[in-house]
């Protein structure tokens, strides 16, 4: 139609492994039509609405009372400025900051330069293989298995000619396999009831109704899994249990694939999934246990759970040393996040680094003094001695996938110390990024890959770019952590779209102490308190009083302000600019200049004024609800909530309020409420705790005349009805382009309209048949039409008839539960349709195809 152009386009605990963060989600609807549905997303609270029975439409709905949710999960730990960071090469600046000398490591770790243009056959074939692979986190799309046939049959003719070629090649390979390999997997896991024989990798927090755990598949209906199958699921349950980890269990389960929602600066629950490999999620209806056999970390985890019960700080060190963080309390969470130290208390790179250090000077020295006339095989033993113990501690700490990237960035450095091939420390760290992506190529679409990866390459130019005023070891540590800050600061925002401002301070005082005194001690007592000996308990007090500066300087950093800043994203670009300059003054490499005038290109983008005639209508993907935000000019109007739970989870706060935050916007004006349904208005409470100036428009204060915000014209109406009928309605007028927001309004209240045409339609009632009558779709012929109705919700919204009305018509449409958030920018003389999974993230990852 004219003027309308759309472009085309939780816990790591006793078991053995899960994703990085904490926390529990709740569970899956069941299965009925009469139900109650418990957190459609299954990742931290309970949905409250009946629906009546009958056909998939059931025409209208009532929101009942709050369902019962478990805990609101922390995801993954909005990790401070040097999360992750704690790999090798941190821990020798800290241990040569008290003077610690072994030559090999120093040859190792200290050696500045950078791969040379001349560099090995090898080194060129692992840099093609590594750039292939990580550039799986924007591939729009998974290559055919044709395709790779095609291209693996090019790869033996270039690895001696062009091995960087054949490198890509072979990486491209790779990924797209795996990917397609895990997607292959969940089909037989498709939704609806199955019996399952699992085993319990993650035991869940205690004392929440609902939890959701992580559970290991060997056998799908009856059918053994094949070798090596990608068989993890995420599993809901309601009720008190006695799991025990590692035990095997007869599951009777609902089931369905992890998408989650599809939002600008949400968590994408989707790729989290895959980068764990999990390949579904759901909720048990009924479980039998079929054996006995825990895992061997359970009796550890009791024994030392029983020896700190009475120690103020027993939680932080029962984390420390087999990371068992379930004794973790929220309070605890957010006091650590607040002074950016989460990852002092994920075992991580540096754990294994300290542990591994420790182990070679401990055993050097004794080596040394035991045996004056040291040999090769005295160094072997000690190397291979403490890769038994780097390893027993990655075991024992449950071999997470943090865990696993250090122990491996750990063993290859000890195998390169015991060939004595050193070589430079950027070809260390190629060879174990290759290896690591050798052995798990979807890590890269999760944070700490690249985290990681970034950390050691930001401290090693750090090092190699020391200005001359750091040549102190204490100005070199300084040096590198403000480097960090800045360089890590930005790879932080672009996952998490937020950071602590007492990150920098706190780390500088924190890294040290838990590296030098509370992780050995730590380590130490629980060793001695397994061991039942006699100062057992001197020691864990010892340990627990070692921890009480971390636990201080937390609780410091939360009291005080600044401790969860959310940047907008275009400040980002902003934030690009030192580096540039940086590159400018004092480029690593000869062409590290070019690079200069990239990374200024964006924040000159940025500055560039907007026009002031542009507006935005953005409809966020909140499952089945609704939330609705009007942008102009740094301003913005919300039209609804989306849904919140009695657990404490709300869609309000994550993902209404970190779309509001990466938007930049400074003034939220109006709230508006459709009406009191919990889908609609649930979350009025965190947006006022967090906008508490709003102007909230509800009920008799929807009937008020027109009103003109920045050059737009928003017009109220609202009928005498109860319920759906009674919904607040806006239209939101520029001259040129209209948006009509109906609420879940019906037949009935449609029938007293006099509408007018408009541009783009939110679907009343999320596409029901009850609504949108043909009448009524006539009358108001909208050139788009945008159903927020949530994938493959049960109720079968938006429903086939509508669509079908609206195609007669000629209207575009898109619905949030296929395609994500809805975005569509307003010109004078066009509009913009910009979706998720088609424009604003269109990842192979991101499209909803099951």
């Amino acid at each position: 139609m004219p003027g309308f152009e759309p472009q085309q386009g939780g816990a790591h605990q006793i078991g053995e492994v899960e994703h990085e963060g904490h926390g529990d989600r709740v569970g899956e609807p069941d299965g009925d039509h009469r139900q109650r549905q418990v957190d459609p997303e299954n990742d931290g609270g309970g949905r409250g609405q009946n629906h009546l029975e009958g056909d998939r439409d059931p025409g209208h709905k009532h929101a009942g009372r709050q369902g019962t949710g478990g805990r609101a999960t922390i995801q993954v730990p909005q990790s401070g400025l040097v999360d992750h960071i704690t790999e090798q090469f941190q821990v020798f600046v800290i241990f040569q900051l008290v003077r610690v000398r072994h030559q090999p490591l120093n040859g190792l770790f200290w050696h500045s330069g950078l791969l040379s243009p001349k560099q090995s056959q090898v080194n060129r074939f692992l840099l093609g293989w590594v750039a292939a692979v990580s550039s799986g986190l924007f591939w729009p799309a998974l290559l055919p298995p044709w395709f790779l046939v095609v291209i693996g049959a090019a790869v033996p003719w270039l690895v001696r000619p062009r091995p960087l070629w054949a490198g890509l090649l072979l990486g491209v390979c790779w990924f797209a396999w795996h990917g397609d390999r895990h997607i292959s997997a969940a089909q037989p896991l498709s939704e609806g009831e199955h019996l399952l024989v699992a085993r319990l990798i993650t035991l869940p927090t205690r004392g929440a109704l609902y939890q959701r755990t992580l559970w290991q598949v060997e056998r799908i209906d009856e059918t053994p899994l094949q070798f090596h199958h990608p068989d993890r699921i995420w599993l809901s349950y309601q009720g008190e249990t006695n799991w025990q980890a590692g035990h095997l269990y007869r599951l009777k389960v609902t089931l369905r694939p992890p998408m989650g929602t599809f939002n600008q600066f949400s968590w994408n629950q989707r790729r989290h999934a895959l980068a764990n490999r999990v390949v579904a999620q759901g909720r048990i209806l009924a479980m039998t246990p079929l054996a006995e056999r825990s895992h061997w970390r359970v009796p550890l985890a009791q024994r030392l759970e029983q020896a700190v019960a009475d120690l103020p700080r027993g939680d932080l060190l029962r984390a420390l040393a087999m990371a068992d963080r379930r004794g973790l309390t929220d309070e605890r969470w957010a006091q650590l996040r607040a002074g950016g130290l989460t990852h002092l208390v994920a075992i991580s790179g540096l754990h294994l680094s300290l542990v591994a250090l420790l182990l070679v000077t401990t055993l050097g020295w004794l080596a040394r003094c035991l045996l004056p006339s040291q040999g090769g095989a005295a160094r072997l033993a000690v190397l291979l001695v403490a890769a038994f113990g780097v390893t027993g501690y990655a075991l024992l700490a449950g071999l997470g996938l943090a865990t696993q990237r250090a122990l491996i960035m750990a063993l290859a450095a000890m195998l390169m110390l015991a060939t004595g091939r050193f070589g430079r420390p950027w070809e260390l760290l190629l060879r174990a990024a290759a290896l690591l992506l050798l052995l798990d190529p979807l890590v890269v679409l999760g944070p700490g890959y690249w985290l990681s990866c970034c950390a050691v390459a930001a401290i090693l130019l750090l090092l190699a770019q020391t200005p001359q005023w750091c040549r102190g070891k204490l100005a070199r540590l300084v040096w590198i952590q403000c480097g960090l800050t800045l360089l890590l600061g930005l790879v932080q925002l672009g996952w998490f779209g937020s950071l602590s401002l007492h990150a920098l301070w706190a780390n500088l005082l924190m890294v040290p102490w838990v590296s030098l005194v509370a992780l050995p001690l730590t380590l130490v007592a629980a060793l001695m308190s397994w061991l039942s000996l006699p100062a057992a308990d001197l020691a864990l007090r010892l340990a627990d009083g070692a921890l009480w500066p971390l636990a201080s300087v937390a609780r410091l950093a939360h009291a005080l302000p600044g401790d969860n800043l959310g940047w907008p994203h275009g400040l980002l670009s902003l934030a690009l600019v030192p580096i540039a300059l940086w590159l400018i003054w004092r480029p690593p490499m000869a062409y590290a200049r070019g690079l200069a005038p990239l990374l200024l290109l964006p924040a000159g983008l940025h500055l560039l004024p907007e026009s002031p005639r542009l507006w935005r209508l953005h409809v966020l993907d909140v499952r089945q609800g609704l939330s609705v935000v009007v942008e102009k000019q740094g301003r913005a109007i919300l039209y609804d909530t989306g849904a919140a739970f009695p657990s404490g989870f709300s869609y309000a706060e994550r993902v209404v309020t970190p779309f509001l935050r990466g938007r930049g916007i400074g003034h939220l004006d109006y709230l508006v409420l459709s009406h009191r349904d919990n889908d609609h208005a649930g979350g009025a409470g965190a947006i006022h705790r967090l906008w508490p100036e709003v102007n909230q428009i509800a009920g008799d204060g929807c009937t008020r005349a027109p009103t003109h915000w920045q050059g737009l014209t928003l017009a109220w109406q609202k009928f005498d009805y109860a319920g759906n009928n009674g919904s607040c309605m806006l239209r939101i007028s520029d001259g040129h382009h209209s948006v009509l927001l109906p609420g879940d309004i019906e037949a009935t209240a449609e029938a007293r309209m006099r509408p007018q045409r408009v541009t783009v339609l939110v679907s009343p009632h999320h596409g029901s048949r009850s609504s949108s009558t043909d009448a009524w779709a006539r009358a108001v012929a909208p050139s788009l039409v945008i159903h927020a109705a949530g994938w493959r919700n049960r109720w079968g919204f938006p429903h086939p008839e509508v669509l079908v009305r609206y195609r007669a018509l000629g209207a575009r449409q898109r619905t949030t539960g296929r395609v994500g958030q809805v975005s569509v920018h307003f010109r004078p003389d066009r509009v913009e349709l910009l979706s998720y999974s088609e424009r604003l993230a269109p990842y192979w990852y991101n499209q909803r195809v099951w």
